[in-house]
């Protein structure tokens, strides 16, 4: 074996190799395919910025596009130029460069690549030995697995550099160990680059100042805008964009307004600088090491990152509560450092900060929820349950779409539940990893407003009762409805007497009343559901009964139609006070109906009715069938 002992400077080389490989766009209409996965065996992924998902035989790669394979695990992938690669286990590489320039940058673990033996134009592959070019019809291997990188040319002919881009001799059939630990010269120095954000208004638009400009200009819906250091932006409260870096990717709300005072690369380290004045956001940072200087009305705090996390930042006009959503983050204030896990936070405007563990959110849904439906007028928050795992903690990924090609928030999951916040109307879909890449568990649910609909009409409907001598049936659903009975006229009558008797007692009258019309009208809620028979006997001037008339058949029958939960009380913002909240509905029947976590007892028809103590939320979960569905009914204290 031949030892080559090479300067440390050869790891530039590996940078300067990869010719961008920190621009990854993502997959989409213009992007190139520049490789497939062919086969695969065991745990593979596939990972690009923050998102990650399971490898699949035949799926294409794209640029930036990282294939990592675990323990006992191996994979096989062809480049659009017919150049193939073994993968072997614990191996990591990233694709790059377009047809025609095609690169592998070699992270970890051993590959062995071989070009076609007719055509293509090779493959120039990176890593910690420096740089090979695959020109001609070759099969090489590279094995990173020890501290000294190890190359063999099986056949063919390649070209291997050195830092000062000379040629490195390589014979056939012979080990080349690359030894880096004896540097002849100090590497240059590592040159600050500024990162570009991009601004896309994702609902409603907004507005921004460059550096330079000297006034805000609109950025509509489907629009763009790149911001540098010093840029400001706006966003009416109707609004909302995202901000976005191939690291870090910020998510304003609606009323937001701040100033990105920096952001740059040196190395390995990214570095920004966020100034908020008002509104929330949410912080969803890739893996590596990062750094945010965040300022808000009490000063700058400093959160490092090291792994895949999301934080949600809210109230920076009084101090900024910072919360860590996945992941984790350290925060430095006042020199002081604090590791923030998930679900913990520090409110910077109390008096002593300190962290605090979040409270669980009003509503929890269970981490493998199929579609479910949530109606409510003004949930901030949301929850989702952690499913168990033994081992390593699962990793979360949430979005709007279940190609989870954007994700809302990822980043390892805390220990009971994940906290997102909800669309006033659409869809948010989630899934929970392990370490092996491989989904655990997964769900969706859609929120949409409630806007009454849950809310039990409270007026009567009105319902004719013909004299016809067969048998009337009244349906209803809310309430029972004023009945307006109606006869026709007796010649002779001067008035008319109505008798409604129960059915199972025709001896007694249950009412008797006397009009001078040939109708008359019941209030609401004079009769029951139930069974009756009803008489119209006509008066003479002398009050005697005249001849005729007819026995009618009566029926009031409650009939329970709805498809989702009715509510009568409480209604909408109503105030409770020391009595407590009185509870009054109705579900289909057949279904389960459960508040704020326990059992309701239904009669046979789903009627329900009850009194709570005093609350200021309650959450019904319906479930009808294989379909469930939430609402959520906000009260307001009485006045004092």
């Amino acid at each position: 074996m031949r030892v080559l002992s090479l300067t440390l400077p050869l790891l530039l080389l590996l940078w300067g190799g990869c010719g961008g490989c920190d621009k990854n766009p993502p997959a989409g209409p213009g992007v190139p395919e520049l490789a497939k996965l062919i086969q695969l065996q065991g745990q593979v992924t596939v990972q690009q910025d923050a998102a990650s998902r399971p490898g699949r035989v035949d799926e294409p790669l794209y640029p930036g596009e990282t294939v990592v394979t675990g323990p006992g695990s191996t994979a096989h992938v062809r480049y659009v130029n017919g150049t193939e690669v073994e993968v072997a286990e614990n191996s990591r590489f990233r694709v790059n460069g377009a047809p025609g320039a095609l690169t592998l940058e070699l992270e970890e673990g051993r590959i062995v690549s071989t070009s076609p033996k007719t055509g293509g134009n090779g493959l120039t592959v990176t890593g910690r030995f420096g740089r090979a070019e695959l020109v001609t019809a070759s099969e090489m291997v590279f094995d990173l697995r020890e501290k000294n990188p190890k190359l063999m040319l099986q056949y063919g002919d390649i070209r291997v550099l050195d830092p000062q881009g000379q040629p490195v001799p390589v014979v056939v059939g012979e080990e080349l160990a690359l030894s880096l630990s004896k540097p002849k010269q100090a590497p240059p120095p590592v040159v600050a680059e500024e990162i570009v954000f991009t601004l896309k208004p994702q609902g409603g638009k907004a507005r921004v100042r460059g550096a330079q400009d000297s006034a805000f200009a609109d950025v509509a819906p489907g629009q763009s805008r790149e911001l540098g250091r010093g840029a400001a932006f706006e966003l009416p409260a109707n609004s909302s964009a995202r901000l976005s870096s191939r690291l870090l990717q910020v998510s304003l709300a609606g009323d937001t307004a701040g100033t990105l005072e920096e952001a740059s690369r040196q190395g390995d380290q990214s570095s920004y600088t966020l100034r908020l004045s008002r509104g929330r956001a949410r912080l969803q940072f890739g893996t590596g090491k990062q750094s945010l200087k965040l300022a808000d009305a009490r000063g700058e705090v400093e959160l490092k990152v090291s792994e895949q996390s999301t934080l949600s930042v809210s109230n920076p006009e009084a101090g900024a509560t910072v919360t860590v959503l996945a992941g984790q983050a350290e925060l430095v204030a006042d020199g002081k450092t604090t590791l923030l896990k998930a679900g913990e936070g520090v409110r910077r405007a109390s008096e002593s900060p300190r962290v605090e563990q979040a409270s669980a959110p009003l509503l929890v849904l269970p981490p493998e929820a199929k579609g479910a439906r949530v109606f409510t007028d003004g949930l901030g928050e949301a929850g989702i349950s952690v499913p168990s795992a033994s081992g390593a903690p699962l990793r979360v990924e949430v979005a709007e779409e279940p190609s989870f090609r954007e994700p809302l928030l990822a980043g390892r999951a805390g220990a009971d539940w994940v906290r997102v916040e909800p669309p006033a109307r659409g869809e948010l879909h989630w899934r929970f990893l392990g370490e092996d890449g491989n989904v655990r568990a997964q769900g969706s649910a859609r929120f949409q407003p409630d806007r009454g609909r849950s809310a039990l009409a409270g007026s009567n409907p009105k319902a004719e009762v013909l004299e016809t001598g067969l048998k009337a049936t009244i349906y209803f659903q809310s309430a029972v409805p004023s009945l307006h009975f109606s006869f026709e006229p007796r010649p002779g009558a001067r008035s008319y007497q109505l008798r409604i008797y129960r059915a199972a007692n025709v001896q007694t009258p249950l009412l008797q009343q006397v009009t001078t019309q040939n109708q008359y009208s019941l209030e609401p809620g004079t009769l029951g559901e139930g069974s009756y028979l009803w008489y119209v006997a006509a008066l003479g001037p002398g009050g005697d009964e005249l001849a005729g008339g007819r026995m009618n058949k009566l029926e009031l029958v409650y009939d329970n139609e709805r498809s989702g939960l009715a509510l009568s009380r409480p209604r909408p913002g109503e105030r409770f006070g020391r009595e407590g909240v009185p509870v009054e509905g109705v579900v289909p029947r057949g279904s389960r109906l459960f508040l704020n976590g326990q059992a309701m007892k239904l009669d046979a028809k789903g009627r329900f009715s009850l009194r709570l103590p005093p609350t200021e939320a309650l959450v019904f979960r319906l479930v009808s069938g294989q379909d469930e569905a939430y609402w959520i009914r906000t009260l307001r204290k009485a006045r004092p």
